[in-house]
């Protein structure tokens, strides 16, 4: 059974130890007094034994309510229970800005959406994900108030960073009106912050989420392992992407390298083993690469205030968009059908029976008990 409150030594025991934790930061960024990170896991620097229980509250996985979160979030319940919750057509679109461009990872809309958004006065603030100046592509959440410090973090980097932690800090810098650039886990805590009964940490400031495709983040000792079989190292990356089964490497040095995705399952992060989030469903505005074609980005939109957004930046010229076709819609909803399926198999192993009143029963087994098959 799933109990929706608890405090840090539950969390402990539920997420930390049982290798749930997905290091999305969310924890630690509200109680910096008892937790940090060593090794990407939350470390306690002391028991709290206090009767408090924000951390176990905020995790994204000590319990999550989707329709819930669904009905708060968009008013409705989704009709897609593959990519989620969203309004109107799933379009491609890419920025107009060439700068932009150049340094976007696909079509650059994230860039794009978060300059028209300082531009315009409406955030004085984006936390967006950046590679440390100390180590190469080791991710840092990053505080972004100038079109400097947003074009310096475009780019995936495909291995975990706490971004929500970023969101912290710029609560402690003074920010008021904040966007959000991050993994469906980064998404999923940060609404279960701004949705809490229990505590009140001015989540509301927090204006607007945007959320990554995912399909998994990768070890960084592994992915280490990975450029070196491919002869290169993270010195010499230039950019990292995901295209047609492909995991590819463009290097400094203009070569492309390429392994199969597949024989880059195993060095996932044990976390990303338990998440059916693809599509960043409960974002405001979701995109990614897959589906579109090169030069462009895939965009979801969900949210009122993300498709007033869009709308508005498109109506500036700093996005162009179209419409996404049937059969690359189907393409998109192939691989988040294949995560939830895939990864519903290792949830049931760590889940417990459910009890209805006075009978349990296994999830797995859950279908069978109620329709007979």
């Amino acid at each position: 059974m799933v109990k929706e409150k608890g405090n840090l030594t539950d969390l402990e025991a539920e997420v930390i130890y049982n290798g749930l934790c997905c290091y999305c930061g969310t924890c630690g960024a509200f109680c910096k007094e008892y937790i940090t990170y060593e090794d990407e896991l939350p470390k306690t620097k002391k028991k709290c034994y206090e009767i408090c229980g924000a951390c176990y509250d905020f995790c994204p996985r000590t319990f999550f309510a989707p329709f819930e979160v669904d009905r708060a979030v968009f008013g409705d319940v989704r009709k897609d229970g593959l990519l989620g919750y969203y309004q109107g057509d799933i379009l491609s679109a890419r920025a107009t800005d060439t700068e932009v461009i150049d340094k976007a990872q696909d079509g650059g809309v994230i860039s794009a959406l978060l300059l028209f958004l300082l531009e315009q006065g409406e955030i004085d603030a984006a936390v967006v994900t950046k590679t440390a100046e100390e180590k190469a592509w080791q991710p840092e959440p990053c505080v972004a108030t100038t079109k400097e410090d947003i074009l310096a973090a475009a780019g995936s980097k495909y291995t975990q960073c706490p971004s929500v932690l970023g969101v912290a800090d710029a609560f402690e810098a003074g920010y008021q009106n904040i966007a959000l650039v991050g993994l469906p886990c980064h998404i999923e805590g940060m609404r279960k912050v701004q949705l809490s009964k229990g505590f009140d940490v001015g989540a509301d400031r927090v204006k607007l989420l945007i959320g990554l495709f995912c399909t998994e983040t990768f070890d960084l000792a592994m992915l280490t392992k990975t450029l070196e079989a491919l002869g290169t190292s993270f010195e010499d990356v230039e950019k990292f992407n995901i295209r047609k089964g492909s995991f590819i490497v463009y290097t400094k040095s203009g070569d492309e390298l390429k392994m199969p995705v597949r024989k880059m399952r195993a060095y996932a992060r044990e976390a990303c083993n338990y998440c059916y989030d693809f599509a960043a469903e409960f974002a405001d505005v979701s995109v990614g690469s897959i589906g579109s074609d090169d030069g462009w980005s895939t965009v979801i939109v969900r949210s009122d205030a993300g498709k007033d957004l869009l709308k508005r930046a498109e109506a500036a010229g700093l996005i162009e968009t179209k419409k996404l076709s049937k059969e690359r819609i189907e393409e998109l909803k192939k691989l988040a059908s294949f995560k939830k399926r895939e990864n519903l198999k290792r949830i049931y192993e760590k889940t417990e029976p459910l009890s209805f009143l006075n009978m349990q029963v296994e999830p797995e087994l859950l279908e069978r008990f109620l329709c007979g098959n």
